[in-house]
């Protein structure tokens, strides 16, 4: 699909934030209308971004993205992707990250008939980073998934992986998450954590953390959970005059909380938390 994107691109846009500038106001990106489209971001040594992604609504879209964050840059990057209904929107994300660079990136999605966000992040230099959080608040027959690879391809690199799930009705949620330690990145550190919660007996969640390793002295770990909405604890709020619903709900927000705590951002948090707010009244 990336290659679809640049093949069959009528135009796109490109980013370039000069050698140790720091941008404050968040650079707001909204991929409207249909078709392929391509997009490049470029952060030079020590620069620092916030960059907050909307995608707007369309019957089809295709979005090829290249980031590449330079030695010592920093790159802040919200995703928000709203329900759309029966559009098919697709993303991939090509991400390079020099030594000491820093990526941290929250993806959130309320699905659509087809949404899937993929990336592939490699890690390039001693000291580079990239930290993951996601959520998913699905009902209907939506669909989310987000796809990534993370690739250790030099020592001394940190990678952490989040995303949390909550699926009703027919809906389906999937994380993929695979992290490749490539030969001689000794002393590399990843974890990958991937929950659900299913809240109909047609909801689906399929989660599949993966590890490819071909170095020493490393620290991985992977895993992964789904349930149900924890009975005790429901029963516990009903009994203290909470009502179902609205109980249900606190749970529910919660359980997604500690993703959303990973945005480091707080306008940006904020902003997540207000749609998954309104996300979750319409499913608890």
């Amino acid at each position: 699909m990336s290659a679809a994107s640049l093949g069959l691109s009528a135009g796109g846009v490109a980013f370039h934030v000069p050698k140790g500038m720091t941008i404050d106001q968040p650079l707001k990106l909204d991929f409207t209308g249909p078709g392929h489209v391509r997009a490049l971001l470029v952060l030079e040594e020590g620069a620092s971004l916030t960059l907050q992604e909307g995608v707007g609504a369309a019957d089809f879209r295709n979005v090829g993205f290249e980031i590449v964050i330079g030695p010592d840059a920093a790159l802040e990057h919200v995703r928000i992707s709203p329900a759309t209904g029966d559009a098919v929107l697709v993303e991939e994300a090509n991400v390079r990250i020099a030594a000491g660079g820093r990526y941290r990136a929250h993806f959130a999605g309320f699905g659509s008939k087809l949404s899937r966000m993929e990336l592939e992040i490699a890690l390039e230099g001693a000291g580079a980073e990239a930290h993951l959080s996601g959520i998913a608040v699905l009902d209907g027959k939506r669909h989310s998934d987000v796809t990534t690879h993370v690739i250790h391809r030099h020592g001394d690199t940190n990678s952490t992986q989040l995303f949390k799930h909550v699926a009703g009705g027919d809906a389906r949620a999937v994380y993929q998450g695979k992290v490749t330690v490539a030969k001689g990145a000794n002393g590399s550190d990843s974890s990958q954590t991937a929950k659900a919660l299913l809240l109909g007996e047609a909801a689906e969640a399929d989660l599949k953390p993966e590890l490819e390793i071909f170095a020493d002295d490393v620290k991985c770990a992977h895993g992964a959970a789904v349930g149900d909405l924890d009975a005790e604890s429901l029963f516990y709020m009903r009994a203290r005059g909470i009502p179902e619903a609205e109980a249900r709900g606190l749970l529910l927000q919660a359980f997604l909380e500690d993703a959303v705590a990973e945005i480091a951002v707080t306008d940006q948090r904020e902003l997540v938390r207000t749609e998954l707010l309104t996300a979750l009244k319409g499913i608890a």
